[in-house]
Parts: C-alpha cells; sequence; structure tokens
C-alpha cells in the first residue's frame, strides 16, 4: 500500500509508507474526516509539534512560480501574500503546504542534502511541467543529484474520474506525444491521467523510477474520504498538503 491511514484526536489523514521510515521529514495528507478549513493549522501544529506560525502557505494560482524559502523569518505569514504554487526549502522546523479538492499534490526530498518541496499541480501545472521545474530548482540552488530525490504524488482526482474536453486533450497530446497513456478514450470520452504525467515529469527529470510513488489514490471517488472540486461541482473545503524537514531526526 502506496500510503497509509493514520488517526490522530478524532481527525483522519494519510502518509507515503516510504516517507514514514524517513527520520528527518514530516509529512501528511489531510482528509474530509476530522478536519476544518479554519483551524488547520492548529491540527497540524499538534501532529507535528511545531508552532502554527511556522505552517507556510501561498496564494495559488495554477502556476508553475516556485518560492523557496531559505532564511528565518519573524513572520512567515507574510509568504501566504506570494502568487506561487511551489514551495522548497532546507530550513528545519518549518513546514510547507499547499491546497487541494482534486488537483495533485507532489511531495519532494532531497535524501542526502536534505531539502524538502510541494507542489499543487492541477491540470494548468501540470502542462506546464511544475513537477520538472521543482526537481530543476532543487537541482540548481541545493545541487541536489536528481537520483536522490524522493517524490511522492499523493491524492488527487485519477484517470477515472478527470474527463476533458477533446480540445484540451489534443494539447496535451501534441505536447507530451512521447508520453504513453497519459490520455483514455472510455464511451466516446476522454479522461486525462494527471498522476501518469506527473510521474513521466518527473522521471525524464533523472528521478529513479523506484524513488516516484503513487498513492493512486482519487478523490472524486472516494467520497467518505475527501473533498472533490469537480464531483462535488464546486466545493470551498480543501485537503492540505504538507511537508517539512524536522529540527532534531526523529529516533
Amino acid at each position: 500500500m502506496a500510503i497509509i491511514e493514520k488517526h490522530k484526536n478524532g481527525i483522519m489523514y494519510y502518509q507515503f509508507d516510504r516517507f514514514v521510515d524517513i527520520n528527518d521529514i514530516n509529512h501528511l495528507f489531510t482528509s474530509k474526516v476530522g478536519w476544518d478549513n479554519d483551524s488547520f493549522k492548529a491540527s497540524i501544529s499538534d501532529i507535528f509539534q511545531i508552532p502554527e506560525e511556522n505552517i507556510i502557505s501561498l496564494k495559488q494560482i495554477h502556476s508553475t512560480n516556485i518560492e523557496i524559502i531559505d532564511k528565518r523569518l519573524e513572520n512567515y505569514c507574510e509568504i501566504s501574500k506570494l502568487e506561487a504554487d511551489g514551495l522548497i526549502t532546507d530550513l528545519t522546523g518549518i513546514v510547507l503546504t499547499t491546497y487541494h479538492a482534486d488537483c495533485v499534490p507532489i511531495y519532494f526530498y532531497d535524501m542526502k542534502n536534505r531539502v524538502v518541496g510541494i507542489a499543487h499541480g492541477g491540470w494548468r501545472g501540470t502542462f506546464n511541467n511544475i513537477s520538472g521545474k521543482m526537481i530543476d530548482m532543487m537541482t540548481t540552488r541545493y545541487n541536489s543529484n536528481n537520483k536522490d530525490i524522493l517524490v511522492g504524488i499523493g491524492p488527487s482526482i485519477g484517470p477515472c474520474c478527470y474527463e476533458i474536453g477533446q480540445e484540451l486533450a489534443n494539447e496535451f497530446s501534441e505536447k507530451y506525444n512521447k508520453f504513453p497513456r497519459i490520455l483514455i478514450k472510455r464511451d466516446g470520452k476522454v479522461f486525462l491521467d494527471l498522476w501518469r504525467l506527473n510521474y513521466y515529469q518527473v522521471e525524464e527529470k533523472g528521478v529513479h523510477c523506484g524513488n516516484i510513488i503513487l498513492s493512486n489514490t482519487c478523490t472524486s471517488c472516494q467520497v467518505e474520504n475527501f473533498h472533490s472540486y469537480r464531483r462535488d461541482k464546486g466545493t470551498k473545503s480543501r485537503m492540505i498538503a504538507a511537508i517539512g524537514l524536522t529540527v532534531n531526526p526523529k529516533d
């Protein structure tokens, strides 16, 4: 099982089984069970045992803009005003977060240099290769070796449910014609596989296939566990993807 279900104080969240075994990072993906959009920082603070003010988010705009957090700040809340869809840091004791309700959460960890990242990849971000750009940023800014990077592709709308129009399908087909099976035709409809495409994008950057973890978990299918913008025909509720380096590696 690529992801495992966890519970604490009445809330449910998910973790990659491969990431759980790593001593110096914390990470999770929230669910709709027990979480409240207005108090998610308090819950993450409790789970990770860090101050709420050290939990960082962005103003997401479906871009490939990436922010580097490379210095201690008095108030990380200021970062929430920045428009971007990716975060990277090598600082300990802070947590990077993105918001999701069908878009793909992509987790990054440089196992050698202790660098983490998180990205929000909807169809626009994926079309413009935010995953590949995250890898590029880690290699240029932190001298990461692609073969040392671990990538987790978390719960999001799957190819079972993500129907797109023919015009958009043609754009993906033209741009990514070398990647097989990212588009599935079924019952006269076309479905996009965001999981597979993000997988190919990081693999193309040199990340070893054994270091790419697919959750294979569809937010639209799992009605009881996840919010879904597509399934619910619009929702203000979100899940949170979070990752951070621990101050003191766990035993």
